[in-house]
């Protein structure tokens, strides 16, 4: 079991392209986002999966964090927002604490309607104190490596001044 979750992980971790795009805005705002974060049969939809709004605040935060760490740069002059478009996951088993899968679009939202997207799907899991972990590798011992974003509200990439 621990091979399959391991390579698992590995497939999720590896369909997380860094690259942007600049594209349309979306036509469905925020607020109209279905409550849950993914679709589809229960097993991959159990009832313990994070709700969208949830999953979209956590995703811009670790975007908002790369950005501020120089890993990745935002193609938009003087950031208005950001944020993640809704977004689709799955639970990688039913069981609560299981490891999940989210995809969907980073927005960076420029002065003026510019747009610069990045396309992602991470592999996460909740920590024990709630929060939401990204899986970004294993480290020297074969360990599998999970980080909890800062919030958004304290980047100096997309902190709204």
């Amino acid at each position: 079991m621990l091979v399959s979750t391991r390579l698992l992980l590995a497939i999720a971790a590896s369909l997380l392209p860094l690259s942007g795009t600049i594209a349309a805005p979306s036509t469905q705002p925020a607020s109209t986002a279905p409550a849950s974060s993914c679709q589809g049969d229960a097993s991959r939809c159990p009832a313990w999966m994070p709700s969208q709004a949830e999953m979209r605040n956590t995703i811009a935060d670790y975007f908002c964090e790369l950005a501020d760490q120089g890993r990745i740069q935002p193609r938009v002059k003087r950031l208005v927002r950001a944020e993640s478009s809704p977004l689709n996951c799955g639970a990688l088993a039913e069981e609560p604490g299981s490891n999940f899968v989210c995809g969907g679009e980073m927005r960076f939202i420029g002065k003026g309607g510019e747009l610069d997207t990045i396309t992602f799907s991470p592999a996460l899991r909740y920590e024990e104190d709630g929060r939401i972990a990204f899986y970004v590798g294993d480290d020297e011992e074969g360990e599998q490596v999970w980080r909890v974003p800062a919030p958004r509200s304290t980047s100096t990439t997309c902190a709204m001044r």
